[in-house]
């Protein structure tokens, strides 16, 4: 809500001061006209329609109310009879037949009371505006997480001039009789001008509030800035205005304020300034699914800002439209790696190595190979620092700590407990369960947790599309959950449940996640990603509706090139001779088909990722022994003949869990 140091000395010359935009079309006749050189009427008294402050001079001999004052040698007809037209000096012609729109104040003096209120000092005051227009009202309601801070109260805006300048009156509408609503005239003092910022005035308390008009159509005043090249530079000039705007989403969203989130954008003439933000609310951009790449349009709401950051905004739904998103292309949501060339491969290992693997809290590590040879190890975080929070896991929990890589494969991405080392039953143990998001290099960010929504369930998996927004399965003994949260929200959102899943995985729009229960066991998916509550996600057709597979890791592939999914292969984690190991399951008409398992294997597995190679499969895995070892599996695609060998075994007293192809 802060701007730049640019003097606010501008307003007291407001009408030089918004001629100089480059980016506004040509003034026409609007409900923010501002009329200032149209005469009044010859039979209205001197001076009664000027408003108080108004620089307009009134002659006093003289019935006819008038700016433009006659000629100094030309002698005031006095005798003319009221209602007389009288014409205009020859050299000074007045534009008599355009008339301002009977909604509109008849001046511009409501926006050069709102240019006195921003240039004055800080504090008490007593400054009148009088007919400005309500624009966008912002209820303390609007929160959902029931929080307002100070840099985000309640209030609304008001404009005169479709070129401003505007104000906001942070003053609650609903404290005010009547409340105001979008379209109102309004008129109030200024009794306390604050400043969040040395950039920004609001008026922070106001007296003698009043409505002369409602209905006002506020759309006259509608600035589109998208193509405004000065939208930060001049940040001064357009702050509280009315905007739209139409822009692409070019980062992932991070922290904007107490519930609000913000993102880097790009417009028409603004293709790539780090000072030129989108802002919503954290549940409004779950909502629409809003992410980097994501094109939007912001119809009718004020512009904000923060410091010198100018921020687009959207307070509702209502406020943003014409949303398309980047689709992940099919082809890249699994983890297909490359056609040939070293695989480079992380494995989250936990357990310190000391202590007996039990329930309990244990740190986690994350080992790399690259063609089979080992590289560094990436530390995840045990104690808070900076932004980040801690993630441990538990050390027997098999289903715990998968590990995949994005869609976009920028990423790899876990899940795990803000839990100390130490803590006793982990899974169930009461405290925020936590995102890891990890880029090539092996930075860690741990900055996005899911609050109170699962904050007592254990957290097995997480995907994600691109970084920018994460869905996890979580488990509260018999039943479970799908959970959808932004990178850096503090809190989830159930989309979807009531199972126990155990592995995850993206295949194009779709989740998959494996599932074993009484009723059920096999592939479960959902037929589009989900980001409100009450979606769908259940079992594919044709695997068994008993407790007859375990399966755990998930790879999915279109063989095809269709752009649909029509084998996966199962790591399940039973024993080889009661049907454990991979298996591999093909789309048969509208029915899954297991069509066998493949050869050579000497364990069951868990944990599990693969590509291509040309027909043929190159699988890594964790396999489903206390002491996993990390195998490749190379799969004949016709015959499932599979050829082991064992890359690492993790160290005593550890185990290894998620299996990912390494993020680019």
């Amino acid at each position: 809500m802060q701007g730049s140091a640019r003097s606010l000395a501008w307003v007291m010359s407001f009408v030089v001061a918004c001629s100089a935009r480059g980016n506004e079309a040509p003034a026409g006749p609007t409900d923010a006209g501002t009329g200032t050189d149209v005469p009044a009427a010859a039979d209205t008294p001197a001076g009664t329609d000027a408003p108080v402050g108004s620089d307009v001079p009134v002659t006093t001999d003289n019935p006819v109310a008038t700016d433009v004052p006659a000629p100094i040698d030309t002698p005031v007809a006095t005798d003319v009879p009221a209602g007389t037209d009288v014409p205009a000096p020859i050299d000074r012609p007045v534009a008599m037949d355009v008339p301002a729109p009977m909604d509109v104040p008849p001046a511009s003096t409501a926006s050069q009371q709102i240019a006195a209120v921003r240039a004055t000092i800080p504090g008490p005051a007593a400054l009148r505006v009088d007919g400005a227009v309500v624009t966008y009202l912002v209820p303390a309601t609007l929160r959902s997480d029931g929080t307002v801070s100070p840099s985000d109260p309640a209030g609304f805006f008001v404009q005169a001039d479709r070129t401003g300048p505007a104000l906001f009156v942070a003053v609650n509408p609903a404290t005010l009789s009547p409340p105001p609503a979008q379209g109102d005239r309004v008129g109030f003092t200024v009794t306390q001008v604050s400043s969040p910022t040395p950039s920004t005035h609001w008026a922070a308390q106001i007296g003698g509030y009043t409505r002369s008009a409602t209905g006002v159509a506020v759309g006259a005043l509608l600035q589109d800035l998208s193509g405004a090249s000065d939208l930060v530079t001049n940040l001064l000039a357009y702050e509280h205005e009315l905007i739209t705007l139409t822009g692409t989403v070019t980062s992932d969203f991070g922290s904007g304020g107490t519930g609000f989130l913000q993102a880097s954008i790009a417009t028409a003439a603004l293709p790539a300034d780090a000072l030129l933000k989108l802002r919503v609310p954290t549940d409004l951009r779950t909502t629409l699914g809003l992410r980097n790449g994501c094109r939007f349009t912001i119809n009718a709401t004020p512009m904000w800002r923060f410091d010198v950051t100018a921020q687009a905004s959207a307070w509702r739904a209502g406020d943003i439209s014409g949303i398309t998103c980047p689709v992940p292309d099919a082809g890249t949501v699994t983890d297909l790696g490359p056609e040939t060339g070293d695989d480079r491969i992380w494995v989250v290992r936990v357990g310190d190595g000391v202590s007996t693997l039990s329930g309990t809290a244990v740190p986690v590590n994350i080992e790399t190979y690259v063609g089979g040879v080992a590289g560094a190890t990436i530390a995840l975080p045990t104690v808070a620092l900076g932004s980040n929070r801690p993630l441990t896991l538990a050390g027997n929990a098999g289903a715990e700590g998968t590990l995949t890589r994005s869609a976009n494969r920028a990423w790899a991405v876990l899940g795990g407990y803000t839990l100390p080392v130490g803590t006793a039953v982990v899974g169930s143990a009461q405290g925020p369960r936590v995102i890891a998001r990890i880029n090539a290099a092996g930075a860690v960010d741990t900055r996005t947790v899911l609050g109170t929504t699962v904050e007592t369930a254990a957290i097995r998996g997480v995907v994600s599309v691109d970084g920018s927004e994460f869905w996890s399965i979580h488990s509260f003994g018999s039943n479970g959950d799908v959970v959808y949260t932004a990178y850096g929200a503090t809190s989830g959102l159930s989309v979807a449940g009531r199972d126990v899943f155990r592995g995850i995985n993206l295949f194009g729009q779709q989740i998959l996640a494996a599932n074993s229960n009484t009723t059920s066991s096999g592939v479960f998916a959902t037929t589009a990603l989900p980001r409100t509550a009450g979606s769908t996600i259940a079992l594919l057709p044709g695997f068994p509706l008993n407790m007859t597979l375990s399966p755990y890791g998930i790879a999915a592939y279109d063989r095809d090139g269709n752009g649909a999914l029509d084998v996966m292969f199962l790591a399940d984690d039973r024993s080889v001779l009661s049907g454990g190991g991979i298996q591999c399951w093909r789309l048969i008409g509208s029915t899954w088909t297991q069509v066998g398992n493949v050869t050579g294997l000497t364990n069951g597995f868990r944990m599990m990722t693969g590509r291509t190679n040309g027909a043929n499969y190159v699988f890594y895995a964790a396999t489903a022994e206390s002491r996993a070892r990390l195998q490749r599996i190379d799969v004949d695609g016709a015959t499932l003949v599979g050829v082991v060998s064992t890359i690492a075994q993790a160290p005593l007293n550890t185990t290894y869990r998620g299996v990912s192809f390494a993020p680019r």
